[in-house]
């Protein structure tokens, strides 16, 4: 085993010597945050020493990345640049679905919220598909529930993902049918898809 001697006194750096490194280092710190750190990864060049190395435009590039990922983020959400805030919402609407023809109306909800719904058809029976899509991008889908020739349908959707939930209705008889829909809950908006 190597036994190291101690280093004598002299050696040793005094209180002044290590105040005055301590000081140096600080001030160096200071000098690379101003001139290298803030431009490079914020764009903020308080100096312009930074724009004369190229790193205020790493900065900015940086900085406006993240804005976008947070925007994507936000977007995901329901609305670009704003944080929705779930209510409580009512609506009520009745359409009419021509012979052969189908209509979709969905409600835009994020994951877990739910809305109670009733829905019936006067003057004859629908096909109907209840599902979800996701937001353009996301590439998910589901159904709920499917039924053919129903009269009624009702209870609580939650949603599995950030999307769009609703129905998908078609009038396979040669009379004009009517949907009547009420929904209730925890959704952005409730919208027909064209």
């Amino acid at each position: 085993m190597f036994n190291a001697q101690e280093p004598s006194e002299n050696d040793l750096p005094t209180s002044g010597q290590l105040l005055k490194s301590t000081i140096i280092a600080f001030g160096v710190a200071i000098v690379l945050l101003f001139t290298i750190i803030l431009p490079a990864e914020f764009g903020y060049d308080p100096t312009s020493i930074g724009e004369t190395l190229g790193l205020k435009k790493m900065g900015n590039i940086k900085t406006n990345l993240n804005k976008e990922a947070i925007e994507e983020e936000t977007i995901g959400m329901g609305k670009s640049e704003q944080k929705l805030e779930l209510t409580k919402n009512h609506d009520r609407i009745a359409v009419k679905i021509a012979p052969n023809e189908a209509i979709e109306i969905k409600l835009e909800m994020r994951k877990g919220a739910s809305a109670q719904f009733q829905w019936t058809a006067t003057d004859g029976s629908l096909n109907f598909n209840l599902h979800g899509d996701g937001y353009k991008g996301t590439h998910k889908s589901i159904t709920y529930k499917k039924g053919k020739m129903v009269s009624s349908d009702k209870g609580k959707l939650v949603a599995e993902f950030n999307g769009y939930h609703g129905w998908f209705w078609r009038n396979r008889n040669n009379e004009t049918v009517t949907i009547n829909l009420e929904t209730m809950g925890d959704y952005i908006q409730l919208k027909r898809i064209r």
